[in-house]
């Protein structure tokens, strides 16, 4: 086969990314490759067109001068979308954020070799671009606070307000359970719910909205064939073996509908005294389009208690007052979820972070950055059990809820890899495929 110009160029290998070797666009065959080559562009793309859109109302909000730095933005960002096109070496970070100095340091020490977009670990290359979209809106006078993915987070929110009604009201059926096969049952729905719900994500959509339809508790029998390891029975032991006086951690991806689902496990942990605490991890930036942010989380909150629908304003009050309690606890301004790190190098390069999840009795890690960040970002044989591929990462007990979205994957029984390929060769890829992790302390 001929090599193309720009293969050449940029030295990509016409293959897929070999075992054990880190996930990177330099292999043209990858998930990495289609994302820095395409869907990142296009999100960039849209990023621009919606602050053109929404420029006047943008004004009105901020101050004339807003003008300004939004035609300041725009440009940056349309010369950082001719960067990653043409696969210039990262630049280092401008602006004075708190991270700027961590990650200015971890681009100074990465290899020739691996310091752009198409060359980089497919993590690295993402999250950089991410950042620096970030570092345009720091330096601004007006814009410092600019949420720039806001407006679709709550449209794809409220699109989904209808499956929020509907679960909530099938919740409240079943919120009265008394034995424990009952509660049992009803963890086990409820961590289905909050696995599928992680397919709403406007990151793999390249920022066009979706959202969750129907009744969520309905569409899990047809699921169920979907999900391709199932440690449920473990997580389940692993808190109703306790008395209660326990803090669960979630470390959360979506806005909208999954942080939704989030808050309803949650809600069930708290309401029925299987743990004292659960605290919610959230990106200080916008990140990756729709993950939830401080802003995100409160807002959320607020829009359930304002709600025409008095289901969904009694949740919201439950809720708030879960926060007001203590029952509930937003964990902010912690900026090593948004770096470039996978999570074996946590305990070294940011151990506050470590300690807190250490004394977390559970931690459940959501959605597929996350699971990219504790596999290393890199292709294991898909048969590595689970445990086998976090590496060292073990501060507590685990647990990874994720719908598979990248062409990394751990923990399956033989063959089932190679059955799922030869029924749809990029099945890694459609979000239509789950799994539920455990790894024990």
């Amino acid at each position: 086969m001929e090599i193309s110009e720009l293969d050449r160029k940029f030295n990509i290998i016409d293959g897929d990314t070999p075992i054990n070797e880190h996930l990177s666009a330099h292999y043209k065959r990858s998930f990495a490759h289609y994302t820095v080559k395409d869907r990142l562009p296009v999100i960039l793309t849209r990023i621009i067109d919606s602050l053109s859109r929404e420029k006047e109302a943008i004004i009105v909000g901020y101050s004339e001068e807003a003008a300004d730095d939004l035609k300041d933005v725009i440009g940056n960002i349309s010369k950082l979308k001719y960067e990653l096109q043409t696969d210039k070496k990262f630049k280092l970070l401008d602006g004075n954020d708190t991270d700027q100095e961590e990650w200015n340091a971890f681009l100074e020490a990465l290899p020739d070799t691996h310091n752009s977009y198409f060359s980089a670990v497919w993590l690295h290359a993402e999250c950089y671009m991410y950042r620096r979209v970030r570092s345009m809106f720091e330096e601004t006078t007006t814009l410092r606070e600019f949420d720039y993915f806001r407006r679709q987070k709550k449209d794809a929110f409220m699109g989904s307000l209808e499956a929020f009604q509907q679960l909530t009201e099938k919740f409240n059926e079943k919120r009265m359970v008394k034995t424990r096969d009952e509660l049992r049952g009803l963890f086990r729905q409820l961590m289905r719910v909050n696995l599928w719900g992680n397919r709403i994500d406007l990151s793999i959509s390249g920022g066009k909205i979706v959202s969750q339809c129907g009744d969520p508790f309905e569409a899990l029998g047809n699921l169920e064939e979907y999900i391709l390891a199932d440690d449920t029975a473990a997580v389940w032991d692993c808190i109703a073996t306790t008395d209660g006086n326990i803090i669960v951690d979630f470390v959360c991806d979506n806005a909208g509908y999954e942080l939704f689902t989030d808050l309803c496990l949650a809600d069930f942990l708290i309401s029925h005294n299987l743990a004292a605490k659960v605290r919610f991890h959230v990106k200080m930036i916008p990140w990756f389009v729709s993950d939830v942010t401080p802003e995100d989380f409160r807002w959320t909150l607020d829009a359930l208690k304002l709600s025409v629908t008095a289901t969904l304003r009694d949740l919201g009050c439950r809720l708030s007052n879960y926060i007001e309690t203590g029952h509930f606890e937003l964990i902010e301004g912690e900026h090593f979820w948004t770096s470039p790190r996978d999570f074996c190098e946590m305990e070294s390069v940011k151990p506050s972070v470590h300690r807190m999840l250490q004394q977390a009795h559970l931690v459940i890690f959501k959605g597929d950055l996350n699971y990219r960040k504790l596999l290393g970002d890199i292709k294991w044989d898909p048969t590595v059990p689970f445990v086998e591929a976090i590496r060292t990462f073990r501060p507590t007990n685990l647990c990874s809820l994720r719908t598979v979205k990248a062409d990394l994957v751990a923990g399956l029984p033989p063959g089932r890899a190679e059955e799922l390929t030869v029924k749809d060769p990029k099945w890694m890829e459609s979000g239509e495929y789950g799994v539920i992790q455990f790894a024990p302390k």
